[in-house]
Order: C-alpha cells, then sequence, then structure tokens
C-alpha cells in the first residue's frame, strides 16, 4: 500500500500471523499508545473514556489507527464492531451500558473494530440458529470478560445440550483458570506449567480476546518471579518470558536488559528482539539480533528463515543477505555466514552507524571483529578521516574478502 507506514504494516502483519486477526487497541497497546494497566482499568469502569489516557497526540493516535486500517482493508480483512462490558459484576451492574473509548463516535467505532479474513466472519444465521453455537460464543464472551458465573452457567447448558461436545474439558481448564486470578502463587513452576499448557488453547477458543484472559494470569506469574535470576535450564521461569506472554512488551525488554550478560542467553535475545519490535525500539531489536547471530547463529538463521517471528523488516534484510551471498564472485576464500549479519547491515544502511553502536559488539569472535572493522569504516568515512578509512578498508580486504566486495559496491 503506497505511503503505509512500514512500522505499521509489520505491526498489522504481526498480528495477523499471531492472532489471525488486527485489532486496534492491541495496536495501541504494543507500541505504547495504550498502557496495559490502563487498559484494565478501563474494562473495570475506573476510567470513563479511553482515549483520555492515550499516551502523545490523540491526533496522532488517529492518524495511525486510521492508516492500520485502510491497510487492513487493502489486504482483505473486514471489519468487525466490537463492543466491551466491564469486567467484574460489580462493575456491570453499576451500569449496564457498554464502555465507551472516546466521545468522538467515528474516534470510538474506528478503535473499537477488529478486522478479520473474510472466511472467519461468521454465517449470522448459522449464529442464531443454532443453540450449541450460540453457547460457545457465549463462553468464549463470559470467559474473556472474566465473567466465571456467566462462563459457568453457560457451560453447564453446554454440557446438558452437547455432552460430547470436543472443547468440553478444554472450556474447563480455562474456567479454572479464573481461579487462580488474585491468589498467591506458592509455586510459580507448577503455575508456569499450566499456563503454557491452557495459552494455546485459549488462543485457539478466543482468539484475539485470549489476551483479556491469560494477560492478567501471566502478569502474576512474572510477580511470583520478581528477583529470580536467569537459568539456562529453567528459561520459562524468568520474569521476561511471563511478561512476554502477557504482551507486556516495555517490562519484557526491561527485565531482559535487567539480566547481567543477557545477551550470552539465546531465549533472552530472542525475547529482546520480539519486545522491542513491538515496542517500536528497532535499534534495541538489532542489537538482540546481533548477539543471536554472533553467538547463537544456528538459531539465528533457522528463526529468520522460519518466517514466524513478527518482525518483517529484519526478515526482509535477511532475505537480501541471503541473496548477496548468492551474488559473492564464486573464487573467494570465504562467504558471508551468519556472524556476518550485523556487519553486512552496517554495509546497506549508511547512518545506521551513528545510532547503533560499535561498543554492542562486547567480545571478540569474528563476526564481532569483522563488525568493529565496518562500524569503524563508516565513521571514517563520514568525518573524511581518508588514511583510518583507507587503513580499515585494507584490513577488511584482508580478513574478509567477501564483506570487502559488499563495502566496494556501497560506496
Amino acid at each position: 500500500m503506497r505511503g503505509m507506514d512500514p512500522a505499521l504494516q509489520a505491526q498489522v502483519d504481526a498480528q495477523l500471523m499471531e492472532q489471525g486477526a488486527y485489532a486496534p487497541l492491541d495496536l495501541l497497546i504494543n507500541t505504547g499508545r495504550l498502557m496495559a494497566s490502563d487498559y484494565e482499568s478501563w474494562r473495570r469502569r475506573e476510567v470513563e473514556l479511553l482515549d483520555s489516557v492515550f499516551m502523545g497526540s490523540k491526533e496522532k493516535v488517529r492518524a495511525q489507527v486510521e492508516q492500520a486500517a485502510s491497510y487492513a482493508r487493502s489486504i482483505g480483512l473486514v471489519e468487525q464492531v466490537q463492543e466491551f462490558d466491564a469486567w467484574h459484576s460489580e462493575a456491570r451492574s453499576s451500569n449496564g451500558k457498554p464502555l465507551r473509548i472516546s466521545a468522538d463516535a467515528f474516534m470510538h467505532r474506528l478503535i473499537a473494530a477488529r478486522y478479520v479474513p473474510a472466511q472467519s466472519v461468521p454465517q449470522m444465521d448459522l449464529f442464531f440458529d443454532n443453540p450449541v453455537v450460540a453457547l460457545t460464543n457465549g463462553i468464549v464472551t463470559a470467559l474473556s470478560a472474566r465473567n466465571p458465573i456467566e462462563a459457568r452457567r453457560q457451560l453447564d447448558q453446554l454440557y446438558a445440550q452437547a455432552p460430547n461436545h470436543a472443547d468440553l474439558g478444554a472450556f474447563d481448564r480455562l474456567l479454572a483458570a479464573l481461579d487462580h486470578l488474585g491468589h498467591p502463587l506458592d509455586d510459580p513452576r507448577r503455575e508456569g506449567e499450566f499456563l503454557v499448557e491452557i495459552t494455546p488453547i485459549a488462543k485457539r477458543l478466543l482468539g484475539p480476546r485470549s489476551r483479556d484472559l491469560l494477560a492478567p494470569l501471566w502478569r502474576q506469574q512474572a510477580d511470583a518471579l520478581q528477583g529470580r535470576a536467569f537459568s539456562a535450564t529453567d528459561p520459562t521461569l524468568h520474569r521476561s518470558f511471563a511478561l512476554s506472554q502477557a504482551q507486556d512488551w516495555p517490562g519484557a525488554s526491561d527485565s531482559v536488559l535487567g539480566e547481567s550478560d543477557w545477551w550470552l542467553h539465546e531465549p533472552l535475545c530472542l525475547s529482546l528482539a520480539q519486545s522491542s519490535f513491538y515496542c517500536q525500539r528497532r535499534i534495541e531489536a538489532l542489537t538482540a539480533w546481533c548477539h543471536l547471530c554472533w553467538r547463537h547463529p544456528e538459531r539465528a538463521a533457522a528463526v529468520l528463515d522460519g518466517g514466524r517471528q513478527p518482525d518483517s523488516g529484519i526478515t526482509a534484510l535477511w532475505r537480501r543477505f541471503l541473496d548477496s551471498q548468492d551474488d559473492n564472485a564464486p573464487d573467494l576464500p570465504a562467504s558471508l555466514t551468519t556472524p556476518d549479519f550485523p556487519a553486512w547491515i552496517l554495509l546497506n544502511e549508511s547512518g545506521l552507524a551513528l545510532h547503533l553502536a560499535e561498543e554492542v559488539a562486547v567480545g571478540h569472535t569474528p563476526g564481532e571483529d569483522h563488525y568493529r572493522c565496518v562500524h569503524r569504516w563508516r565513521l571514517a568515512r563520514r568525518a573524511h578521516r581518508q588514511e583510518e578509512e583507507i587503513a580499515l578498508r585494507k584490513s577488511l580486504q584482508a580478513s574478509h574478502p567477501a564483506l570487502f566486495r559488499i563495502l566496494k559496491a556501497s560506496l
């Protein structure tokens, strides 16, 4: 789509890939325009208008959401209107009206919408005429609204009307999860195993609304793991993992960066790359990818080749990098490998060295040494330090002819 902000497009694509739908509210939370805590306060009817707690200019928020909506429609997604009810029976009984996002009707509809593939739109005659379908949809609504009484009532009816329904046990597991909210966790390991078990179940049955059920459970787990050091043998028993599952991307990033020598651990690097993408902190994300390529090259290549990570920008760079390997002269003594990817990025983005520091390379692996050489060359060239620039070019030519060929092509 012409004129589309690539970062916004990547966010919509990532949501569609992971959740099967795009929701503007998730976009606002993921990009830091809306704090998850403020969203939850609004769902408890402690905030009257959600746009009163947006971070930054409402005009910019509106422009971004409009642009994302236009892109969603351009790729064939269908808009669905959503209403949001308050969580907890006390809040619901005080006012039966749906929650309000904005006093501006257009803004309200724009942000309340959800965009799904056309084939995912339910057939309304089937919905109204089939009591089993109506019950399962009612259970989904009640679970995502954290309303255990209503969820149990409708689940009991489903047991009576369709005792062989394939999802009865799964709904029971999700209903049991609601009982964990607000209770102290005596055994974070057992709770983590339980949450890992129910998360795919919730995503399958609740779809995009699974976040409303799962996020507080994972945040509760994160609180229980506060102060626990990362262990390579138990990577899921770290606060960053729980916060990532809660889609608290700023919290996940901070948790990784607070860990000493985080770059040595593959799960922490991957967590930082993902959370920084959603927070739109590109340099932080690139730092994580650099360490993955230098210290865990096989895993980095597998993730980037697999197409299942959300950052389409880094995926596009990776594909160009692979193409440049094919273009290298066959008589070169060394071709490009995964640890060369960070240096290659510097060679292909002339201004990046001003933002991605040389000190990102903390060790002395060959990939890091070549990154330092390219970084210093970029800065020497920008500052017109010709003798230093020539010396660095000669050094790279001697140590890595394939990268030097890329350097020459960038001149």
